[in-house]
């Protein structure tokens, strides 16, 4: 920034004066110019949600993308490096109503829908932009004048193009299915918005009573007493061997190999078995429900003839824990919902978007899921169909928007077919370069288990789904522009989001109106369609033919399930090839000691706070090498420390050249063999020497992506 370098390495001073300097000039648009018209390399950035400050793990993050970028330009390719932001979604609806005091969507709707996602998109363009200056403030080298932005029409536009390309394709459908639900956030959750936690919760062994028997029961044990009220069958294995045991007065059904445990040890009884037989022969066998005289299964029997009976299954029963019979409430969980779904039995679940049993549950009605658990414990007690509770430590699902326990609700939503696409899909990840390889056993391990995932979301802060309907006729139609709207509908539409989105309608065929369907898009679509929406296609198709799939893209293990995954199902569905060609995965940051880092645990640290101190040339440096790729870093300040006076040596040796320079006349930029023949001994020759081989073995590493090596 100056024509004499500081005496001293102090980068609180230095690194302002350098971004100055930078701006100043215009370097960063001058770095990128220079490169125009030369071999493209297309980086897409993993775009950081504007949560409102840079996370220590983001910082490491765009610390890791900004070399890769610098080593692409320095290498003579003209870059595409244009900076991204994820918007929409429930952490902004949470932080908007935090503050205004608005938990509930009828207190959103009372508030005002219009007036809460205003605030919602100030919230996010203000974050944007404070996120953007630390990002700058750390000297990276990306487009963020010009960022994608999830919440902008022509991005809207591109996910309602892959809404449309599904359709069009037969892979968008609307279905009844039993969801993992939120009752927090009051809405559905996917698979890979998914956290587990290791919890402890109340098990219990109930007794079913067979129908036409003298005091025989089938024995069950659940984790989740509150799906009780829904349970509408027991499934066991054919092939498992059963028992009859005599218990007192009475018959237990268990299977054989639990039967020791189950009796002896949790019930705590003599037993003394009266029939050995196969699951097989226990089909059909009917029972009667301990909550038959509060609730009217009378409807739920009359569509389903195997209701209260045993049903088999070989993929969903085993003695590896319980009773070996499963309770199944085919409305509160998918296992239970497609063995339910083969035996036409239906999905019974009438909790409400809290999670509330509504009032003709009689003695249940106002009765939370999961957090009322005791309470159903007591009804089946009253009833004697308790054996025992017994305490067990298992993972259980938690939202990863709220960290709240999830439940399972009964609910129609919008699909993408995919299923049947995992061939495909596995066989195009095989010419992807992933860093490190555990990352693409990870990934091809996801894949090989990819289901059908919901799009649609119950919120307001979203992409809305393109979807109108008719609601006398049941017709729909999937609009891809805003063009198509205003066309279909007559009207000029100045806002995409709701509440106004909702208000435009589009006339139907049999002489009534389509409304549009109210739910928005899964968050993870909009990030999934960033593959083109960074290059601004639909709209425009120059620069996706130009540029499309990406080269790389960096971001954290976690992005397994998430941005990974939806990069991969938006472009196989919408193009049937893969967004991207190669990947470099990250881990995680924690302390010290191997914690994760929270405020309640007092060990979160700001990026910020280590640039005040050391500056960001020094969290850059300690970043990049600290670990392998895929291996979690933890963070030790006294490291941070020593890489701060490791560039404290490196600048010194810097002023040295530079000063020995001056006195030799001599540029290291320009020298040549007849100058280093002329002036140079054999240990000036030596250092050259290995200068070049640094060079080579510095290029080799970023070529194969061993970013971590480089500053080794």
């Amino acid at each position: 920034a100056s024509s004499m370098p500081a005496e001293r390495y102090d980068p609180k001073t230095l690194e302002p004066d350098i971004l100055t300097f930078w701006d100043k000039n215009n370097i960063y648009q001058k770095a990128k110019e220079k490169n125009n018209g030369k071999k493209s390399f297309y980086f897409l950035d993993g775009p950081p949600y504007t949560s409102g400050s840079v996370h220590i793990g983001t910082a490491w993050n765009k610390s890791l993308k900004d070399m890769m970028l610098r080593f692409k330009r320095m290498s003579g390719f003209d870059v595409w490096d244009r900076a991204g932001y994820d918007m929409h979604g429930l952490p902004t609806e949470h932080k908007v109503q935090a503050r205004f005091n608005v938990h509930l969507k009828d207190e959103i709707i009372k508030f005002g829908v219009a007036k809460f996602v205003k605030e919602c998109e100030n919230l996010c363009i203000t974050n944007m932009h404070a996120m953007s200056k630390d990002f700058q403030r750390m000297g990276v080298w990306m487009d963020f004048n010009n960022p994608y932005q999830s919440i902008k029409k022509e991005f809207i536009e591109g996910e309602w193009w892959l809404i449309k390309q599904a359709h069009d394709k037969g892979r968008l459908y609307e279905s009844l299915r039993t969801m993992t639900w939120c009752p927090h956030c009051e809405t559905s959750v996917a698979k890979h918005e998914l956290e587990y936690e290791q919890v402890k919760d109340n098990s219990i062994f109930v007794k079913l009573k067979v129908k036409n028997a003298e005091n025989e029961f089938l024995i069950v044990w659940t984790t989740t007493p509150w799906t009780i009220p829904f349970n509408l069958a027991v499934m066991v294995n054919p092939d498992i061997d059963y028992v009859r045991a005599k218990v007192d007065n009475e018959v237990w059904i268990v299977a054989k190999p639990l039967s020791i445990a189950v009796i002896g040890a949790v019930a705590n009884k003599q037993f003394t078995v009266l029939e050995q037989l196969k699951g097989s022969a226990l089909d059909g066998l009917e029972y009667a429900h301990p909550f038959a005289d509060i609730i009217n299964y009378s409807e739920l029997k009359k569509q389903a003839v195997r209701v209260h009976t045993v049903i088999l299954s070989t993929e969903y029963v085993d003695t590896s824990a319980g009773t070996g019979l499963v309770h199944c409430a085919p409305g509160c969980g998918p296992e239970d919902y497609e063995v339910g779904h083969k035996y036409g039995i239906p999905p019974f679940n009438t909790v409400d978007e809290r999670g509330v049993f509504p009032k003709d549950m009689n003695e249940f009605a106002g009765f939370v899921a999961k957090k009322d658990d005791a309470k159903f414990v007591d009804a089946l007690r009253k009833r004697n169909a308790i054996i025992e509770t017994t305490e067990v430590e298992h993972e259980y699902a938690h939202c990863l928007r709220c960290h709240k326990p999830v439940i399972f609700r009964t609910t129609k939503q919008w699909f993408f077919k995919v299923e049947d696409l995992k061939e495909k899909m596995l066989a195009a990840n095989k010419d992807i370069k992933w860093t490190p390889n555990a990352a693409f056993n990870a990934f091809d391990s996801w894949l090989k288990n990819l289901r059908d995932n919901s799009v649609s979301k119950q919120n307001f802060w979203g992409t809305p789904l393109p979807v109108w309907r008719c609601g006398s006729c049941n017709d729909y139609e999937v609009i891809s522009t805003v063009a198509e709207l205003e066309q279909r509908s007559r009207t000029k539409v100045i806002e995409l989001h709701k509440p106004w989105i909702d208000d435009i309608e589009i006339p139907c065929v049999c002489g009534k109106k389509k409304k549009r369907v109210p739910d928005i898009l899964d968050v993870w679509v909009d990030a999934g369609t960033a593959s083109w929406n960074c290059l601004d296609f639909p709209q425009r198709k120059d620069l996706f033919e130009k540029l499309f799939p990406a080269e790389f893209i960096l971001e954290g293990k976690d992005q397994i399930r998430g941005w990974f995954n939806l990069l991969m199902v938006a472009s196989m569905i919408a193009l049937g090839r893969p967004s991207f060609k190669s990947v470099y995965m990250h881990g995680f940051i924690q302390d010290a000691l191997g914690r994760k880092m929270s405020k309640s645990l007092g060990n979160y640290i700001l990026p910020e706070e280590v640039i005040s101190v050391h500056g960001a040339d020094t969290l850059r440096y300690y970043f990049i090498g600290a670990t392998g790729p895929g291996l979690d870093l933890s963070y030790n300040q006294e490291d941070a420390k020593l890489k701060n006076k490791n560039l404290g040596v490196l600048w010194n040796i810097h002023n040295f050249v530079l000063d020995l320079a001056k006195t030799t006349d001599l540029n290291p930029a320009k020298l040549d063999v007849n100058i280093v023949e002329k002036n140079f001994g054999v240990e000036e020759k030596y250092i050259l020497s290995r200068l070049h081989s640094t060079i080579q073995l510095v290029t080799q590493c970023f070529g194969e992506h061993r970013l971590n090596e480089v500053p080794l």
